[in-house]
């Protein structure tokens, strides 16, 4: 089977012409087979190099023809154009076009005017398709994978027509990100739209309308840091996600905090950066309150399943209090029972207020570290499904009855602290959350609670500390360094003077070492006329030469000395710190000149020896 493509610009009457031309033959051959791609014209240029580039082929003008084996496979077969179309049908078909130049014309006008219909239609049809923007932040987390199945399907948003899913994932590796992609597409699930991939905070929350906050491991170089500076990168990352929500996000969207630890702070941080409403953000305790339900069922041989109406208060995941004043269980195997609609309170059939109070308060706060211990991963299943039972509450599928604990800005009737997030027992109807009225707040819940609040206020103050202590220090950095500066700017004049002095130095030595060699011509010249004046004093004057030649070593070695003070003196020019150097060159000067006076006296001796010679001895005078 031979398949031709034919590729052009779609205003190309050549095009248009060998079009017809392979359409006619499509329709004669039975093992003919065509495919046509038709470019816009402001788009041909960029297409043709591309194409051309990918197969190594070298065309200018439209349209563009190659062949390709559909049997065998491979790369395709370059034709040419126009000109080595028409010849090739007339070689192997023995056929051609004789189509006028009106009527190509004609044809690709028409061609034109039919793609561009074509586009229009298709961006209406995608303008019609509104789907629903869900971002997930530290999408490679494991409760991620859990979500995704559950999160595009009807079951939990069962009003959205399509989905386009974001994942977000900083920390993230890009092949790891788009492997998640590939496969949440090979799902094939019908709501989902498309399924984006991001690395880049400046990209986040565009037209979100859900946003899943995972964010509850640090990365890699902040596991080993101090407490604080661990809620110091959190509340930095969570101050920026709530300007980004604020310039960003869709005006009705729902933010909901996930996490094992500091829920509640995060979600703080979220409403301290964003001018949103509030009830608009919620922190997830249904974790918490699972855990909790699963620790009763255990107690009482039932399913995790029937008890229920369990309040969690406070601080999710740190400083929380689990209240069963209005929990209830069904099926109970004790001495009242009735139908399966029938509960009972469970604080009437649990009498063991200690265990209540603390065995079973332990055993909730404990049971994460005791997985963690076991599997060596956080509880993500139960993480995924708190979220998905909270999301399809808020999305209107729970009914009015049924009491949930969730983290929010506590403004409400228990007379309690409405400045943090807390988790207190809400409703939901039509899509919103509202405080249950009718729970009691004992004295000594009432402290509990305080407590609590106290800590995470402690928390929060705490970051801002840190922030005003680290502010501080960088100013403390600009005023050392500019007491710096003036040390420096103080040792530079002192290393001028310095400069200076050791300049003098250097002046008086070069004067000393001129005395020095005055004194030792003047002793040549003595030694000199010594040496001629002697007559019979012969050994005297032997050891006045030997004295003489002790005296110009002497003086080779002052010389020596100063030309070494000259050279060590001029360093202390370039550089003050060379200074030490110019005291020990003035040291050698003085040296040098030591050792001149030495020649001098040398000199003195051979003067004596001049006068010795004059004063003849009694056998000369005979």
């Amino acid at each position: 089977m031979a398949k031709f493509v034919l590729a052009g610009k779609t205003d190309c009457p050549y095009y248009a012409k060998v079009e017809l031309l392979a359409d006619r033959l499509q329709r004669s051959l039975p093992h003919f087979r065509i495919h046509k791609i038709s470019i816009l014209p402001d788009e041909w240029q960029d297409w043709l190099q591309d194409t051309c580039i990918k197969n190594s082929w070298k065309h200018e003008e439209s349209p563009l023809v190659w062949r390709e084996l559909v049997h065998q496979g491979g790369k395709g077969v370059y034709l040419g154009g126009f000109n080595d179309f028409l010849e090739h049908c007339q070689n192997f078909y023995n056929i051609t076009s004789d189509m006028s130049e009106e009527l190509m014309q004609s044809i690709a006008e028409e061609n034109l005017e039919t793609k561009l219909n074509l586009i229009m239609e298709e961006q209406h049809r995608a303008s019609l398709i509104q789907p629903l923007h869900i971002w997930i932040s530290s999408a490679l987390n494991p409760t991620c994978n859990m979500l995704i199945p559950s999160l595009l399907s009807a079951e939990v948003l069962s009003q959205a027509s399509a989905i386009s899913l974001h994942l977000l994932d900083l920390e993230g590796n890009e092949e790891e990100l788009e492997s998640l992609k590939m496969e949440t597409e090979d799902l094939a699930l019908p709501l989902l739209h498309q399924v984006t991939i991001h690395t880049d905070l400046q990209e986040a929350f565009q037209k979100a309308e859900i946003i899943l906050l995972l964010d509850d491991r640090l990365s890699e170089d902040a596991k080993d840091a101090q407490p604080h500076q661990k809620i110091k990168a959190l509340a930095d990352l969570y101050t920026e996600y709530g300007r980004l929500i604020e310039a960003r996000a869709n005006g009705d969207v729902k933010v909901i905090v996930s996490g094992g630890s500091l829920v509640n702070l995060r979600c703080s941080f979220l409403l301290k950066a964003c001018s949103i409403d509030s009830s608009h953000f919620v922190a997830v305790a249904t974790q918490l309150e699972n855990e909790a339900r699963a620790a009763i069922a255990n107690k009482l041989k039932v399913r995790t399943s029937e008890v229920t109406d369990v309040i969690v208060w406070g601080d999710v995941g740190d400083g929380f209090y689990i209240d069963l004043q209005r929990a209830h269980v069904f099926n109970y195997d004790g001495p009242i029972k009735g139908p399966p609609f029938f509960s009972q309170p469970v604080l009437e059939i649990i009498y063991d207020r200690e265990w209540v109070e603390n065995d079973f308060q332990d055993i909730v706060r404990c049971q994460q570290t005791a997985l963690v211990s076991k599997t060596c991963r956080g509880a993500d299943m139960s993480n995924a499904n708190g979220i998905l039972t909270l999301l399809k509450a808020w999305n209107g599928m729970a009914t009015p009855s049924q009491m949930f604990s969730v983290g929010v800005l506590y403004a409400g009737p228990y007379d309690l602290p409405g400045d943090i997030v807390f988790s207190v027992p809400v409703i939901f109807t039509d899509g919103q959350w509202s405080m249950v009225p009718d729970v009691t707040v004992g004295e000594d819940l009432k402290q509990r609670l305080q407590l609590s609040a106290s800590e995470l206020r402690k928390k929060m103050s705490n970051e801002e500390t840190v922030t005003s202590n680290e502010n501080a220090a960088a100013s403390d950095d600009k005023t050392t360094s500019n007491e710096n500066t003036g040390a420096s700017n103080e040792n530079t004049t002192t290393s001028n003077e310095n400069t200076g002095a050791s300049n003098e130095n250097t002046t008086t030595s070069n004067e000393n070492t001129g005395a020095s060699n005055e004194n030792t011509a003047a002793s040549d010249d003595n030694t000199t006329t010594s040496n001629e004046n002697t007559g019979a004093s012969n050994e005297n004057t032997r050891a006045s030469n030997e004295n003489t030649a002790m005296s110009n070593e002497t003086i080779a070695m002052a010389n020596e000395n100063t030309t070494m003070s000259d050279e060590k003196a001029a360093p202390s020019n370039e550089n003050a710190a060379m200074s030490d150097d110019t005291t020990t060159s003035s040291e050698n000067t003085a040296a040098s000149n030591e050792k001149a006076a030495t020649s001098d006296e040398n000199a003195t001796s051979n003067e004596n020896t001049v006068t010795s010679n004059e004063n003849p001895t009694d056998e000369e005078k005979a």
